[in-house]
């Protein structure tokens, strides 16, 4: 039987490897190495996490201001339509013009009725919210079409969010050129405001020409024809009817808000012709 050969560098049985030793760095360092590597991934993992997080907090903080910078009420232009020429100004003159306006925030709105509502309402530019005690909503602007070719349009109020049911005793009156209309939401368990407003006698208790389109969206209004250089005034007046069998307690708590959007295309003919939905 032949001697096994003996390791080489390999240190006799029972000797105790002395720190330092080719065999304590060969393998320690090894363990060593993966430790350090595994706790590397862990630190980038970690680290990229974090930036999402602080990525995603930052969108939502701009989100939110964005929100309470828009106000209550927005209105926006369609970018084709925009790019047609077809602007939004808070003035006449349109000496600055935007394809987005914003109205001020109405705060603490109570209930009112429409015959407490000032007489000027179509009257001031911009936002005028509030006048001899009563808490309304109120923004003027207008609509222009600065291109060179004729267009038509369709306007549209949504509701884009609300809180304990603040819609259900909300008016909306929209002037188009000093001719007002004002939008109400049927009573619950009805599908006609205008029906369930009438008293014993047959008599209107508050006035209301036409229901809310959808539980989404108060109104849609078609203009077939809006000519090259024509301008159209719009007011938009928001109010909690006090006579309305839904305007509870509860809901002067609530909150809304609303926008205004135009979309627009090309005119089909231009024989001066308009309707309204």
């Amino acid at each position: 039987m032949g001697l096994a050969k003996k390791k080489k560098n390999a240190p006799p049985p029972g000797a105790e490897v002395p720190q330092g030793t080719d065999a304590m760095g060969k393998y320690g360092v090894k363990s060593e190495s993966k430790k350090v590597k595994k706790r590397e991934a862990l630190i980038r993992i970690l680290t990229i996490i974090l930036v999402l997080m602080l990525l995603f907090l930052s969108l939502m903080f701009a989100c939110s201001s964005y929100v309470n910078k828009a106000g209550d009420f927005t209105v926006t232009m369609d970018k084709d339509a925009y790019n047609m020429g077809i602007t939004l100004s808070e003035k006449a003159d349109f000496m600055q013009s935007s394809r987005f306006l914003t109205g001020e925030k109405c705060v603490d709105m109570l209930d009112t009725t429409l015959e407490w509502l000032p007489d000027d309402l179509d009257d001031i530019d911009g936002s005028h919210n509030n006048s001899n005690g009563q808490s309304f909503l109120a923004y003027t602007f207008y609509v222009k079409n600065g291109g060179t070719v004729d267009v038509k349009y369709e306007a549209e109020i949504l509701i884009d969010a609300v809180s304990l049911g603040v819609d259900e005793a909300m008016r909306v009156m929209v002037f188009r050129n000093g001719e007002p209309t004002i939008y109400a939401k049927p009573q619950k368990g009805t599908t006609d405001k205008r029906e369930e407003n009438l008293d014993d006698n047959g008599v209107s208790r508050y006035p209301i020409d036409k229901n809310f389109v959808s539980s989404t969206k108060v109104m849609e209004n078609k203009v077939d024809l809006f000519r090259a250089g024509d301008i159209d005034k719009y007011t938009v007046v928001v109010w909690l009817e006090g006579w309305d069998p839904e305007c509870v307690n509860k809901i002067l708590e609530g909150e809304i808000k609303m926008s205004m959007k135009f979309l627009c295309e090309e005119a089909d003919d231009s024989d001066g012709s308009s309707a309204e939905a």
